[in-house]
């Protein structure tokens, strides 16, 4: 949600379109109270003030730290005991191997994730084993642990620096495995929820 175009906005504070640090998914869920000052990186970026020039609150009037959202249609896999987890969201319904794997449970609009060379969401759920998990199809090109700072859903955000990526794409464009992908762990609380059908935003930031 982009801040308050008018009214009072203030750094520091947990009050949504009002908070520059809520905005900027600083601090803890809930909490957005860290050290924040109108010259450092984040803020001046957000404000887009570049170079040496001054920022002010009145910079940030109007802006988001929103780079892309997607809308996902919550579907559900019951798994294969020992090999692959149940999960609620949107994915594929086994485990993928080859470069045309499409997602068969759930959906996703628009699908394709922008922040990431537009590259193809094969996964984007929550597991019942306790995992937030994104998987993309790279078709064998190189995609870096990047991109994007936090991603949200259902009232949770996830940092991307505390998620385990893994990148592959020795296969070629047609070829198997060339899948990247970021997962989070100890994720107790289900963001997507488990009504099918139910429409859940994903927010990438």
């Amino acid at each position: 949600m982009a801040l308050q175009s008018s009214g009072y906005i203030r750094l520091a504070g947990n009050d949504t379109g009002r908070s520059v640090a809520k905005e900027l998914n600083l601090g803890t869920s809930g909490v957005h109270t860290p050290t924040i000052s109108l010259g450092q990186t984040n803020v001046r970026a957000l404000a887009q003030r570049t170079g040496s020039v001054s920022v002010g609150l009145g910079h940030l009037r109007g802006k988001s730290n929103v780079l892309e959202t997607q809308t996902v249609t919550v579907g559900y896999f019951g798994g294969v005991s020992g090999y692959v987890s149940a999960f609620y969201g949107t994915g594929f319904n086994g485990i993928p191997i080859f470069y045309d794997s499409t997602r068969t449970v759930g959906s996703c609009s628009d699908g394709t994730l922008n922040v990431r060379s537009n590259k193809y969401i094969l996964n984007l759920h929550w597991m019942t084993s306790g995992a937030l998990y994104i998987q993309l199809q790279n078709g064998g090109s190189t995609i870096t642990n990047a991109g994007f700072t936090s991603v949200s859903v259902g009232g949770q955000t996830f940092s991307r620096s505390n998620a385990t990526f893994q990148h592959s794409a020795a296969g070629g464009a047609t070829g198997s495995n060339n899948f990247t992908s970021w997962q989070w762990t100890g994720v107790t609380t289900n963001p997507f929820g488990t009504t099918i059908g139910a429409t859940k935003a994903v927010v990438f930031s």
